[in-house]
Parts: structure tokens; C-alpha cells; sequence
């Protein structure tokens, strides 16, 4: 019988699992419909601009990969 009731305790905690995972994925779902993003921004909204700190590479954007500023080789 201990068997059976470590079986019936692993189901248990495997539907419960799912069970929480269904819940979470179902709140997402309900959240996207109910709050979508806007794909095309407002015609009265600015573009956005480059940073002031860009590097002044020619591609623009951010810092991630920026050349130092020391002599590189």
C-alpha cells in the first residue's frame, strides 16, 4: 500500500503542477487580450531619437559592443 500511496501522491503533485502552469498561462492569455500593445504608435507621437551618448559610431544605437575609447589595435 505505501507504494500505491506514493504513486497516488506523485500524481498528485504532477496535476498539481500543471495545474499551476495552466492557471498562469491562462491569466497571461486573459491579460494580452484584455491589455494589447499598440503595434503602430499614435501620429501625434515622436519617433525615437538616438541617445546623446551613442559613441558616435555611424550605426547608432547602443552600447553594448562600443569601441573603447583608448587606442585599439
Amino acid at each position: 500500500m505505501a507504494a500505491l500511496d506514493q504513486a497516488i501522491g506523485l500524481l498528485f503533485l504532477a496535476g498539481y503542477i500543471a495545474g499551476i502552469v495552466g492557471l498562469a498561462a491562462g491569466i497571461t492569455f486573459a491579460v494580452i487580450k484584455i491589455f494589447p500593445t499598440e503595434r503602430n504608435p499614435k501620429k501625434g507621437a515622436k519617433p525615437e531619437e538616438p541617445s546623446a551618448n551613442s559613441g558616435g559610431d555611424e550605426q547608432g544605437g547602443g552600447s553594448l559592443f562600443r569601441r573603447s575609447k583608448r587606442g585599439s589595435s
